[in-house]
This record gives structure tokens, C-alpha cells and sequence, in this order.
């Protein structure tokens, strides 16, 4: 059974840390209006405990979906409920609320969301964990770092299906699944959303192994 210790966890919230400061300056710029996301806390969890962190198993949830790769592999989830998802759309387009069911100019909207804050987020980490990124130069030769997210995809089901299916890379190889989450405030009011990051188990194993080493 992989369990990390506690000076373990806390190095990992740092680094996790730093993509939600960065995914709230992108997010902010996106909506036109102050947003913060914040990492709620990175979790430890069995299987079962994992499939229920968005909430009650037969919840029916919304996600956009997208693959992570560069130099970690995994998956990465924006989720909501319909009807904090739906007023994501109605504050994009600059409407009162008047969305009651997904359209596709509602679902394209959660899934450039998602691309922006994701890409902010993960690049943020990629700089942070530059051992495992992808080194790439600017027109200046300025060197980042980067971890790519795959196009979203949308998906409505169970909360459970939507967890089991993220979860299950890491579930194969350990009695425990980690987890960082992501939660959102909107003018300082939090709403619905969630952001997860869950790393396959190579990944996982690499990024625990590092913190284990001395710190410069």
C-alpha cells in the first residue's frame, strides 16, 4: 500500500499550489471578473472515497475531460453540476440566466473554460516540477516548461462513472488514489466547480520519489 507522509503531502500542496494561483489569473481574464481558485486539499483516499469526492455516487455530474501529457501523464476534470456549470455560460455570454439545458454553444463554452484554466493550471506545475516537463523555447529563447492537456471532451453521467473511469490508471497499481482538487470563487463567492488532477501511477510514482529527495 503507498501511503505518503505528511512532510510528503505538504510539498505536493505547495507545488499543486502554484497552478491554482495561475489558473485564477486566467480565469479572471476569461470571465472579466475576479475569480480565485483555490486548492481545497490534496487527498489520499481508497477507491471508494475517490468516486464519491465530487459527491454522492448516483449525482448525475458534468465534466469536461482532458488527458494530460508532456512530462506527466494523466487525467484532468472541470466538473459541475448543471446548474453551476449552466451559469458558467450564461456569465461568459453576458446574459441573465437564461440557460436551462446543454446546447452546444452551452457545452463549447464549459470546454474553452476548462482548455484555458487547464493549460494555465498545468503549466504553472510544469515550471514548478521542471524534471519532469518538457522544456520548450520562446521566440526569445527563453526556455518554460510544459504539460499539455488534450482537448476536452464533454461528458454528463454518474459522478461515480466520471471518477471511476479518472481513477482507474492509478487504482490498478495502488490500495490508494491521490488526488488534488480545485475549488472556485467567483466575486468571492464560491460556486459549484471543481478541478482535479489525477496522475497515472508512473507518473504518481515519479512525482512521490522526487520529494523524497534532499531539497536544495
Amino acid at each position: 500500500m503507498m501511503t505518503l507522509s505528511q512532510p510528503q503531502m505538504e510539498q505536493l500542496s505547495e507545488l499543486f499550489r502554484f497552478g491554482a494561483s495561475d489558473a485564477s489569473q486566467a480565469l479572471s481574464l476569461w470571465l472579466g471578473r475576479h475569480a480565485n481558485v483555490c486548492i481545497d486539499q490534496l487527498k489520499q483516499l481508497n477507491l471508494e472515497q475517490a468516486t464519491e469526492s465530487l459527491g454522492p455516487a448516483d449525482a448525475t455530474l458534468c465534466a469536461c475531460v482532458m488527458g494530460v501529457t508532456g512530462g506527466i501523464s494523466g487525467q484532468m476534470l472541470f466538473c459541475f453540476d448543471d446548474e453551476s456549470g449552466l451559469l458558467l455560460c450564461d456569465l461568459l455570454l453576458g446574459r441573465e440566466r437564461v440557460a436551462t439545458e446543454w446546447g452546444e454553444l452551452e457545452t463549447s463554452s464549459a470546454m474553452e473554460t476548462a482548455n484555458i484554466v487547464g493549460c494555465a493550471y498545468l503549466n504553472s506545475l510544469a515550471n514548478a516540477m521542471p524534471s519532469f516537463s518538457s522544456p520548450v523555447p520562446d521566440c526569445e529563447g527563453k526556455v518554460s516548461h510544459v504539460w499539455v492537456p488534450t482537448p476536452p471532451q464533454f461528458v454528463r453521467d454518474f459522478a461515480a462513472s466520471i471518477l471511476e473511469f479518472a481513477v482507474m490508471n492509478q487504482a490498478a497499481e495502488f490500495d490508494t488514489v491521490l488526488v488534488a482538487q480545485a475549488r472556485f470563487q467567483i466575486d468571492d463567492q464560491p460556486v459549484a466547480w471543481s478541478l482535479l488532477l489525477i496522475p497515472d501511477a508512473s507518473s504518481l510514482t515519479s512525482i512521490i520519489s522526487s520529494t523524497t529527495a534532499p531539497r536544495p
